[in-house]
């Protein structure tokens, strides 16, 4: 009996770290310090923490148990410090520092950070476009003709973007962070003011303009279980109904119920360039 109570026992010893998490954290920006940090995760159009933690002497860490795999954010009270992270089973090591932003130590994290990495990288370069504008306007030349040629720049950054989503959608379509890319990049696409001032206008015209063909090429493309995750099939039933709609097809319908939450959460919306500019966007 007693050895049956011992197996059990384990059993259950094993299920539960099966299902836990540890993050552990160390940043170098001061601001952090003594500050409480929070792990929330977008759930119904709504941010749940998860767990919360002080800063002390640029460490961290936040721990718990998890019935699905979640993707999360790191929180300042109620500022979004703009780092996803993977809530999976497994030892999580953050680094939250002035010139490093860095998840690893599981599968999905690492995916996950090396996506982010080349996403910050695009994101910076329409902030040095934009310097390289302000630079060049202050040097004399035209600003007119200094504008087009520039906004030539843009669009490069924007393609490159657009194939840095596509593969990291389509390689992650089986697991949670295909339909967090999906739904970031359709957030990130239609973020009004999301550029550079002068450049926002063409350029969130154009993003517009291309989400439509971008979303029914990964629909076209998309797995069973891609397609039949709730927030992806709650904004394409609703998607559907829109283009039909625009293009004078269907009657406008009500939103169901189930649509809600269909995009991410504005909160948890990546900095868009205009903000990454920083000072320099006029």
């Amino acid at each position: 009996m007693n050895k049956v109570l011992y197996a059990l026992l384990s059993l259950v010893m094993l299920a539960s770290c099966a299902d836990s998490y540890t993050i552990q954290g160390t940043s170098n920006v001061s601001a952090l310090d003594g500050r409480k940090l929070y792990l929330k995760v977008d759930q119904a159009d709504s941010l749940i923490d998860l767990d919360s933690c002080d800063v002390v002497h640029g460490q961290f860490s936040f721990h718990g148990t998890i019935d699905s795999v979640k993707v999360a954010q790191v929180f300042m009270d109620d500022v979004n410090l703009q780092f996803p992270v993977v809530i999976e089973s497994g030892n999580i090591n953050v680094k939250l520092n002035n010139t490093q932003q860095r998840v690893s130590g599981t599968p999905l994290n690492d995916k996950l950070n090396d996506f982010w990495t080349k996403f910050t990288q695009l994101r910076n370069q329409y902030g040095e476009i934009d310097h390289e504008e302000s630079a060049a306007i202050l040097n004399g030349h035209d600003e007119e003709t200094i504008n087009a040629q520039l906004i030539k720049k843009a669009l490069v950054v924007y393609e490159k973007g657009d194939k840095l989503f596509t593969k990291f959608v389509t390689d992650n379509f089986d697991n949670v962070l295909g339909p967090w890319g999906f739904l970031t990049r359709i957030s990130y696409d239609t973020t009004p003011n999301a550029y550079p001032v002068w450049m926002n206008d063409y350029m969130y015209a154009y993003a517009l303009n291309q989400l439509p063909s971008w979303v029914e090429y990964i629909m076209t493309k998309a797995t069973d279980k891609f397609k039949n995750n709730p927030q992806v099939k709650a904004f394409y039933t609703n998607f559907q109904q829109t283009q039909k709609e625009m293009n004078g097809t269907a009657e406008p319908a009500t939103t169901s119920p189930e649509a809600s939450g269909t995009t991410t959460n504005p909160d948890i919306t990546p900095p868009t360039p205009a903000q990454m500019a920083g000072d320099s966007v006029r």
